[in-house]
């Protein structure tokens, strides 16, 4: 491992404070009084200048937030796809991948992009790091935190709802300190963070942040990285599936950095961002011409309908400063829905033209494609980058041996809802005694 000097500042995008990362720690909020913001990394290096002696997500560690550079990582691969080209009538489509596709270069064994994140955060957390990250999740980020962690000895607890347990597994033989707390009792994706915010503010726990940890941003920002290599400049228009928007403020973030090198200077990037319907909040708003998000009572029972529950998110990063509203406002964005039976047709047709299975919230991406193209937003000689966020599941099931992961502690919604974290707490101790 590479110990690395401080080579970024965290920058407020409300009141332009400058931060540096304290030692045994990482900052994830502005300090000075005023509404929340996502701080954002301001690099020394402003030229884009990949690094091949590291792999992975590292290749691009001068526009990472760390601390070290980490061996053997993972990181997303971009191509130009000629033939899903051609069957949108595109001709320079570039297909971001973040999976196991071996013969691609693809080889992430937790098949998400959740793991150039984890990856990263990773990066950031000093050695000797004696607190346990607290981790919320609906399935992929979990399993991609849960291999990075254990593989590069992080400690870290993460807390799921019950109805994503299928998502949990791992190909790792390595024992891990990691500990998975489950939410029973019809929990949803936001009931998890609430339950890992009341958690992290505990000794012996701090927040690994989310979208407010730039690590994680920067991380998945990596896949544009990887895009902007593969087709020599900036796309004209990036295409994923939302459910936080995360990786959706990221590539705009990494978009905003690119501009700074004369290279890519003067152009821009327009984002295409789809939802699951009918767990669409964000989109809804967005069309709306609303900075907030509209109350949405039966969202738990919305999530359990779609076909890609890792995107059902109720309080995403939408509104904060530097958020997704910001992030479409700024490159004239726009939102799409996709029902569960097109994002299924879309899977459909990338297995059959590509030979790889998608993750569900892949399919929305593809499928939300072949709207924005029939609407006209997308033109033939456009250059586009479409971020297939996961797949190649099935694959390495049948490649790999795969283990599914196991609860450390079970507490019910029920529960927490009377008690607080500490019911769950209480469960993780007693699993620790």
């Amino acid at each position: 491992m590479q110990v690395r000097a401080t080579h970024y500042t965290l920058v407020c995008p409300v009141c332009g404070g400058r931060y540096q990362d304290a030692a045994g720690s990482f900052l994830l909020t502005c300090p000075q009084q005023h509404g929340p913001a996502l701080l954002r990394a301001e690099y020394t290096q402003e030229r884009f200048c990949p690094h091949p002696e590291h792999s992975g997500v590292f290749r691009y560690a001068d526009w990472l937030p760390i601390r070290r550079t980490l061996p053997g990582a993972a990181g997303a691969v971009a191509w130009h796809a000629e033939e899903l080209g051609q069957r949108f009538g595109l001709d320079k489509l570039f297909v971001i991948f973040s999976g196991w596709w071996p013969e691609r270069g693809a080889r992430m064994e937790t098949c998400t992009f959740k793991e150039l994140e984890a990856q990263a955060v990773c990066a950031r957390v000093e050695n000797g790091w004696d607190s346990s990250l607290v981790v919320s999740s609906a399935g992929n980020t979990a399993r991609a935190f849960h291999h990075a962690c254990t593989r590069y000895d992080v400690p870290a607890l993460i807390v799921v709802p019950s109805n994503c347990l299928s998502l949990l597994w791992t190909t790792s033989d390595v024992p891990s300190s990691v500990q998975l707390a489950v939410l029973d009792g019809g929990a949803d994706y936001t009931d998890a963070i609430e339950l890992g915010n009341g958690i992290a503010g505990t000794e012996g726990y701090y927040a690994e942040g989310g979208a407010k940890n730039a690590a994680r941003r920067d991380g998945m920002g990596t896949a544009l990285l990887a895009a902007v290599e593969a087709a020599g400049q900036i796309p004209d228009h990036y295409v994923q599936a939302v459910g936080s928007g995360t990786g959706a403020i990221a590539a705009w973030e990494m978009s905003l950095r690119l501009q700074k090198d004369p290279r890519y200077a003067g152009r821009s990037m327009r984002l295409h961002l789809a939802q699951n319907a009918p767990f669409t909040p964000m989109a809804d708003a967005w069309e709306a011409g609303s900075r907030s998000l509209a109350p949405m009572p039966d969202g738990r029972e919305r999530s359990r309908l779609l076909r890609a529950q890792v995107l059902a998110n109720r309080t995403p990063p939408y509104s904060i400063a530097g958020g997704l509203y910001d992030a479409l406002a700024g490159t004239a964005g726009a939102m799409y829905r996709v029902t569960n039976a097109e994002a299924e047709q879309a899977g459909a047709l990338f297995q059959d033209l590509e030979g790889c299975d998608l993750d569900p919230a892949a399919e929305v991406a593809l499928a939300s494609l072949q709207q924005a193209v029939a609407r006209g937003r997308i033109g033939k000689k456009d250059v586009v980058a479409l971020n297939l966020t996961g797949g190649g599941r099935h694959r390495l099931a049948r490649e790999k041996r795969t283990a599914t992961l196991r609860a450390d502690a079970t507490v019910t919604l029920a529960q927490v809802q009377e008690h607080g974290a500490a019911a769950s707490l209480a469960s993780l101790r007693d699993t620790r005694s």
